[in-house]
C-alpha cells in the first residue's frame, strides 16, 4: 500500500523564526505529499536549490519530479535521488518582549548639563513580512533560526538608531521622560528601513528608561535644592549654605576650636548675606554717611542683637587666611595642592565640571599691606577679544579679566585681590567660588570645553 508524506512543523517554543523540513539537508519529497501550514506560518517550497513557491495557512498537495513507483529506478545511477526538495516554515507571528539596552553609555550634549553619558533600556517586537527575503538574507542554509540567534544583531541596530536619534533630537535630559512616546515613534520610523532589508518589520519599540550616570543624578538633586544653578548669586549662596554644616565638623583634635569658631561665625553671618541678597540694600550714602544700624556719631558699634565677628576675620583669625581657606576647602569639597607661597584649589562646579583656582599669598599692595591674589585661567589670550572683555568687566561681581605672562605665551585669567588683614571667611568663599564659576562659564560658553 502506497503511503504519502505529510509535511508540517509545530513550534513548541514560540521563538522559532524559520525551520526547515527535513532539518538536516534536503529529501526526495514524493509526488502528492501533503503540506500543512499553520495559521501563523508561511511555507516556502524549495526544489533544485531554488524557491519555487510560497504557501499561506492551509493544506496543499506537492508535485515534484519524484514518482513513488519509479523513484528506485530513477535513482539507480546516483547515490540518492537528484530531485531534492525541502520546505522552510517561517513564523509570521509577532515576536514580542525582545529586550534592548546600551552596552556602553551614549554620549550627547545636553542643554542643561553639557556633555553627559546616558544609558537606555527597553523592549521591542518584530515579525517576518517577506519570508523568501528573510530566508535568503538571514537563514541561508541553516536548518533552524530562533530569535536568540539574531537578537544581538537586531539589538545593535536598535541602539545605533536610538543613539543617532538622541544626538540630533536636541531634547534635554530633564524633558526626555515626557518625550518617550515621541522618541519611540521616531526611532521605529528611523529603523524601519534597516529591518525591511532583512524581510522584517519593527512593529513596536518601547523606551523604559533613559538614565544618566550617578554623578549627573547628583547634579539633578543639587538643582532641586538650588532652583537656579546658572545664576552666580544663587550659586554662591548655595555654596555658603552647604558649607555651614561642615565648617565646624572634624574628627578628634582636627575639629579644633578654630574650626568651630569659623563654623559658628560663618553660620551667623549667612542670614545677613541672605537678607542683603533678597532686599538688595542700597550702598552707603556719599560723604561718609553710615548704613542703617550705625550710631549717629559714626562709631562701629554693632546694632543690638548682632554679634561682632571681627576676631574671626583676616590675619586675626586663628591660623590666618591660609587656615581659613583650609577650613573652607574641607567644608566645600575643594582640593588644595600647595606650591610654595601659591596654592592650587580645585573647585567643583556642580558635580559635572571643575575649575582650578590659584591663590597667591606673597603679593603686597603699594603700601606694603599683604594681599591674597585669587585667579583662574581662561585659556590663551586673544587680542581680538580684548575690547569685549574690558566691557564685560563692568558686569563681573568679583574680579576682572586680565592678561598674565606664562612663559612665552599670554594667558587670559579672571583675577581678584583681597587685603589679607580684612579677608573674612565669607568674602574668601564668595570670591573663590565666583572666580571659579565665572571662569568655568567662559570656558563652557566661549571655548566649549572644561579646561579646569
Amino acid at each position: 500500500m502506497l503511503r504519502l508524506e505529510v509535511i508540517d512543523y509545530v513550534d513548541p517554543t514560540g521563538n522559532t523564526l524559520a525551520a526547515r523540513v527535513p532539518e538536516f539537508g534536503t529529501a526526495a519529497i514524493q509526488y502528492g505529499a501533503q503540506l500543512i501550514v499553520q495559521q501563523n506560518q508561511e511555507a516556502v517550497f524549495f526544489r533544485d536549490g531554488r524557491a519555487m513557491d510560497s504557501f499561506g495557512p492551509g493544506r496543499y498537495t506537492l508535485t515534484t519530479a519524484n514518482i513513488p513507483i519509479l523513484s528506485k529506478l530513477l535513482t539507480i545511477p546516483w547515490e540518492k535521488s537528484p530531485f531534492q526538495a525541502c520546505v522552510y516554515f517561517v513564523g509570521k507571528q509577532r515576536f514580542i518582549d525582545q529586550g534592548w539596552g546600551t552596552r556602553t553609555p551614549i554620549t550627547m550634549r545636553d542643554p542643561d548639563f553639557g556633555i553627559v553619558r546616558l544609558r537606555g533600556f527597553g523592549k521591542y517586537s518584530f515579525r517576518v513580512t517577506d519570508a523568501p527575503l528573510f530566508i535568503n538574507e538571514v537563514v541561508g542554509t541553516q536548518g533552524k533560526v530562533t530569535t536568540s540567534e539574531i537578537n544581538n544583531y537586531l539589538r545593535d541596530l536598535v541602539v545605533s538608531g536610538l543613539t543617532d536619534l538622541l544626538a540630533t533630537a536636541n531634547i534635554g535630559l530633564l524633558q526626555m521622560a515626557a518625550k518617550f512616546d515621541e522618541l519611540s515613534s521616531a526611532a521605529r520610523a528611523k529603523m524601519a528601513e534597516h529591518f525591511q532589508k532583512l524581510g522584517l518589520e519593527l512593529t513596536d519599540f518601547v523606551i523604559n528608561s533613559i538614565s544618566p550616570p550617578e554623578e549627573v543624578q547628583k547634579a539633578i538633586d543639587a538643582r532641586s535644592s538650588m532652583a537656579a544653578i546658572g545664576d552666580l548669586q544663587s550659586y554662591t549662596m548655595y555654596q555658603a549654605a552647604q558649607g555651614i554644616g561642615n565648617l565646624g565638623q572634624g574628627s578628634g583634635e582636627a575639629g579644633s576650636a578654630a574650626a568651630m569658631g569659623l563654623g559658628a561665625g560663618f553660620g551667623m553671618m549667612l542670614p545677613q548675606m541672605l537678607q542683603q541678597a533678597m532686599q538688595a540694600r542700597p550702598a552707603n550714602a556719599p560723604g561718609g554717611a553710615t548704613a542703617a544700624g550705625a550710631s549717629a556719631s559714626g562709631s562701629a558699634t554693632p546694632p543690638a542683637g548682632t554679634v561682632d565677628f571681627s576676631q574671626l576675620t583676616g590675619a586675626d583669625a586663628p591660623g590666618g587666611v591660609q587656615a581659613t581657606l583650609r577650613q573652607l576647602a574641607t567644608a566645600n569639597g575643594w582640593k588644595i595642592q600647595p606650591h610654595d607661597s601659591t596654592w592650587q584649589i580645585t573647585v567643583p562646579i556642580g558635580t559635572l565640571r571643575k575649575q582650578h583656582v590659584w591663590v597667591d599669598f606673597s603679593k603686597q599692595d603699594e603700601a606694603g599691606h599683604p594681599l591674597v591674589a585669587i585667579w583662574s585661567s581662561c585659556g590663551a589670550a586673544d587680542p581680538r577679544q580684548a575690547l569685549t572683555l574690558l566691557r564685560y568687566n563692568a558686569q563681573l561681581i568679583h574680579g576682572a579679566f586680565a592678561v598674565v605672562r606664562d612663559g612665552d605665551a599670554d594667558r587670559l585669567v579672571l583675577r581678584a585681590n583681597l587685603l589679607a588683614d580684612t579677608a573674612d571667611p565669607l568674602e574668601l568663599l564668595r570670591t573663590v567660588t565666583a572666580i571659579a564659576w565665572q571662569a568655568d562659564r567662559y570656558e563652557e560658553q566661549v571655548l566649549g570645553t572644561d579646561q579646569a
